[in-house]
């Protein structure tokens, strides 16, 4: 299943991204921005770059 993530890079998302990894999920994080990206990228995560207003 493809998921997209929403605070991806934080203490509680960075848990969920792991566990959808592992769990053979296609994640995406959202990161807005480079030390975040470079945290889900890290995780495995495909980054998709942008804010929510």
């Amino acid at each position: 299943m493809k998921v997209f993530i929403t605070g991806a890079s934080g203490f509680i998302g960075s848990a969920v991204v792991q566990e959808m990894i592992d769990a053979g999920h296609q994640v995406s994080g959202l990161g807005r921005s480079e030390k975040s990206a470079e945290i889900i990228t890290n995780l495995g995560a495909q980054v998709i770059r942008g804010d929510l207003v």
